[in-house]
């Protein structure tokens, strides 16, 4: 199994760490802290695809945008900003249902 570094932290992670996948590949991830966070450690800029098929990034990082509305635990549409993580997470960037199940 493949692992991402976390290559983008302002200061180094602390607390309790476990894993996470994000597009099935490991990272580490701290109690406490949001996807988003761990999505932008990892240097994910790119996480949500639109059902307009446009790809965004998170803009306002406190759930006001819904820019980072991403499939988390296989529930689609879950803000990235507003979901702390847990173990064993299951983490989908750019997945839009409606593509998928051609609605």
């Amino acid at each position: 199994m493949s692992e991402l570094s976390r290559t983008q932290d302002i200061t180094d992670p602390e607390g309790l760490q476990f894993q996470i996948q994000i597009d099935d590949i490991a990272v580490n991830a701290c109690d406490g802290e949001t996807v988003l966070s761990v999505l932008l450690a990892a240097n994910y800029k790119q996480i949500m695809e639109s059902d307009r098929e446009a790809v965004s990034g998170a803009y306002c990082g406190m759930g006001v945008c819904h820019c980072c509305q991403i499939t988390i635990n296989k529930q689609h549409k879950q803000k990235a900003c507003q979901t702390l993580v847990q173990p064993n997470m299951q983490v989908e960037t750019k997945q839009n249902r409606f593509k998928q199940v051609g609605v």
